[in-house]
């Protein structure tokens, strides 16, 4: 059972106030991350993932191949720690719950409390945390540098048994297919208008078949999982209808006739505006899809404790806008912070990208998913 905010904060009060020694985890929890922190503001951290990045380089004799590398080895590198947090998963869930009825300060404080009572789940989510993000920044400061045309510090940025690289670097030209339009045809608005005008009574007429049938077949399990992917296409199509709509405005006033495959090159030593939109594109593509993955996973657990569906549905359409929201702030983020810096730190982002739409085919495989139901609780006083 989960604490109310009075039992919670009068149990951080009485640990605050006692005497009682740290536990085991967190006294280590402590030591292991002021060791960390000073490794990294000394440049530890950048020393690593620049060493890994040459050390990939002196093997594939590539630039390009070497960024994608970095981002295969930071992901197997971390798959121990993924491993380890899905089986915690069912105690940061009640710590996530307990956090999401406090506000402001009084989150800090509730984790504070975690960490000093030795919560193993706590300790190891924030510990992650910190790690995932020191190695996300130390590898977008490696190719921040141009190490591309000034030859690199071996003695400041490589460990002794990194071979020092052989100037002018190689495989700095990333080619990629691409496709070229030639020639483009336009539909005029009152036929654009027209077909959005007969989904949208498409979609009206089968609401009322549901209204007018559903006492008819409310009981028939078949029917009731059809309805239910319905609702969430509805969902989805109404979360983003805006978005939806206004990329069908451009994609009917200029409908491809004719096109031809071609390969584009891009220069990973210096800056690319294609690139950087491609970059940005896809950022937005991987928050939206990270966010409908996260929804599905809570439905399931909010159907399987018997919450309405209303409500399932509510919140499902408010954490999707949320996710458009976060999606649009990262790409246009992203391209202002690409422009800045040659498109290889691009390269690395999208590698990252590719890395995670593949997981489930990939890295997911070996992380064994919690199988077990746990209670939750939908944010239902926050839907209008």
């Amino acid at each position: 059972m989960i604490q109310t905010d009075q039992t919670s904060f009068a149990h951080v009060r009485k640990i605050d106030n006692s005497k009682q020694r740290l536990p085991l985890i967190t006294f280590f929890f402590l030591i292991f991350l002021v060791i960390v922190l000073v490794w990294f503001f000394r440049g530890g951290s950048f020393r690593f993932y620049a060493s890994l990045f040459f050390g990939l380089y002196f093997l594939t004799k590539s630039t390009w191949i070497s960024i994608i590398f970095v981002g295969v080895v930071q992901t197997l590198i971390f798959l121990p720690f993924r491993i380890i947090n899905e089986n915690l998963k069912p105690d940061l869930k009640e710590f996530e719950k307990e956090l999401e009825k406090t506000k402001g300060d009084n989150q800090q404080i509730l984790l504070t409390r975690q960490i000093k009572s030795g919560s193993w789940s706590v300790v190891f989510h924030t510990l992650n945390f910190i790690l995932l993000a020191l190695a996300f920044f130390s590898v977008g400061r490696i190719f921040f540098m141009d190490f591309y045309h000034h030859p690199i510090d071996a003695s400041k940025f490589l460990y002794d048994f990194i071979p020092y690289p052989e100037y002018p670097l190689q495989g700095t030209i990333f080619k990629f297919p691409w496709i070229h339009v030639l020639k483009t045809t336009a539909l005029s608005w009152q036929t654009i208008f027209t077909i959005w005008g007969v989904l949208l009574g498409f979609f009206v007429v089968l609401r009322f078949l549901w209204l007018f049938l559903r006492r008819f077949l409310s009981k028939n399990k078949s029917i009731l999982n059809i309805r239910i992917r319905y609702n969430n296409l509805l969902i989805f199509i109404s979360s983003f209808i805006g978005t939806l709509f206004l990329i069908s405005l451009f994609v009917f006033r200029h409908i491809p006739t004719a096109g031809e495959i071609i390969i584009l090159s891009a220069d990973l030593t210096k800056q690319n505006n294609g690139f950087n939109i491609i970059t940005a594109i896809c950022t937005f593509i991987a928050t939206i899809s990270s966010g409908i993955k996260s929804n599905r996973e809570l439905s399931a657990e909010a159907r399987l404790n018997n919450i309405p569906e209303e409500t399932i549905q509510k919140v499902t359409r408010q954490h999707l806008q949320k996710s458009a929201q976060n999606g649009l702030l990262l790409s246009l983020f992203t391209i202002w912070v690409t422009r800045l810096m040659p498109c290889s730190h691009d390269l690395s982002v999208l590698s990252f990208e590719f890395i995670y739409f593949i997981s489930p085919l990939t890295f997911d495989r070996l992380v064994r998913k919690t199988s077990k139901p746990n209670p939750i609780e939908l944010p239902i006083e926050k839907i209008s």
